[in-house]
C-alpha cells in the first residue's frame, strides 16, 4: 500500500497560466518522494483524463484535441503519469504488480493529494487499464469509466503480443531511442497516417528522450513474460465492476486489437462504441465525435 497525501503532500506551480502544468508531491508508504504533473481547467464534476504509454506521451498530448470542449461541462484534471512528461520518473515505487496496478495507485495517490472524492476516468491504452485497476481497488472513488483500447485484453489465438506492443515495450532497449524508432511506433496509433506532421514527432521524440526517462523506463518487456498483472481482463473482480463504462474502440486499432474487447464484456454496465477508419487514438483521430459522444455519456445517466 502507500500513503502521502494529506498533509505529505505538497502542491506547487510557478505563477504561470493554467495551460502549463503545475505538479502535486508525496511520498509513498516505502518513504518513495514521488511527484505527478497536471493541468485543470473547467468546472463542474470532477474528470481525470489518463493518457497511453507510450514512448513521449503527455496527458496534455494525447487530450489536445478534447480538453477545451470537455472542460465546457466538467472539471478536467489532466495528469502526466509517473514515468512519463513533467512527473517522477518511478512508477515502480507504488508496489503494485504490474505497471498497470502501479498507474491505479499513481491516480489514488493523484486524487487523495488534490482532495479529490470522486471522479469520473477517462483512459486511453494504459491509462485505461490504470483506470481499470483503480475501479476494482477502490470502486466508490469512480464514478464513470471511459476506455479507449485499453492494455490487458487477452486475444484468442495470439502466440504474442502486436507489433506496435512489441516496439513500445523494446522502445529504450539496445541502442535506445531514436526518431526513426519512435516514428515507427507512433505509426501503430492512427488510422489516417496523413495525421502525422513531422511536428508532432519531433514533439514526442523529444519527450521521449528525456535522460530521466531513459534511465528508468516505465514500460519494458515483464521478465518471464507476461502474466495476470498484465492481464487484467482476467482478474475475477472485474465482473464486480458496476460502474457504467463506455469503451471506445478502432477497428483499426494494431496496438490493442479490438478482439481484446471480449474478456471485459464481463462488466455488468458496460456500452462499448466501435469506430471505423480509427486506429488506437480515438480521442484524437475522431475528436468531435469523440467529444460528443463521451460528453453525453458522463453527463446523463440514461
Amino acid at each position: 500500500m502507500y500513503t502521502g497525501y494529506g498533509p505529505q503532500a505538497r502542491r506547487g506551480n510557478q505563477e504561470v497560466e493554467m495551460a502549463q502544468a503545475q505538479f502535486v508531491e508525496g511520498t509513498t508508504s516505502t518513504g518513495a518522494a514521488w511527484r505527478i504533473g497536471y493541468q485543470v481547467s473547467g468546472a463542474g464534476e470532477d474528470v481525470v483524463l489518463l493518457h497511453g504509454g507510450g514512448p513521449g506521451a503527455t496527458g496534455a498530448s494525447n487530450y489536445s484535441k478534447n480538453i477545451e470542449a470537455l472542460s465546457r461541462h466538467f472539471r478536467c484534471w489532466v495528469i502526466d503519469f509517473p514515468g512519463w512528461g513533467s512527473s517522477s520518473k518511478n512508477l515502480n515505487a507504488f508496489g503494485g504488480l504490474g505497471p498497470f496496478h502501479n498507474g491505479g495507485r499513481a491516480v489514488l495517490a493523484f486524487m487523495d493529494a488534490m482532495g479529490i472524492q470522486r471522479a469520473h476516468l477517462i483512459g486511453n491504452s494504459f491509462g485505461g487499464s490504470a483506470a481499470l485497476c483503480l475501479a476494482m481497488d477502490a470502486p466508490e472513488r469512480v464514478g464513470k469509466l471511459v476506455l479507449m483500447g485499453p492494455g490487458g485484453g487477452v486475444v484468442a489465438g495470439a502466440t504474442g503480443p502486436t507489433e506496435g506492443i512489441k516496439q513500445l515495450l523494446t522502445y529504450y532497449l539496445g541502442d535506445g531511442p531514436s526518431l526513426e524508432k519512435l516514428e515507427s511506433f507512433i505509426g501503430n496509433l492512427v488510422h489516417d497516417q496523413s495525421l502525422l506532421t513531422p511536428e508532432l514527432i519531433r514533439l514526442r521524440f523529444e519527450a521521449s528522450n528525456d535522460p530521466e526517462i531513459r534511465a528508468n523506463p516505465p514500460l519494458v518487456p515483464p521478465p518471464g513474460g507476461p502474466g495476470k498483472e498484465t492481464f487484467i481482463s482476467l482478474d475475477p473482480r472485474l465482473a464486480s465492476v458496476s460502474n457504467r463504462t463506455l469503451f471506445i474502440w478502432g477497428l483499426q486499432d494494431r496496438v490493442n486489437l479490438v478482439a481484446g474487447l471480449a474478456p471485459f464484456k464481463v462488466m455488468p454496465n458496460a456500452d462499448y462504441l466501435l469506430l471505423s477508419r480509427c486506429g488506437h487514438w480515438a480521442q484524437w483521430e475522431h475528436p468531435q465525435r469523440f467529444n460528443d459522444v463521451v460528453t453525453s455519456f458522463l453527463l446523463h445517466d440514461g
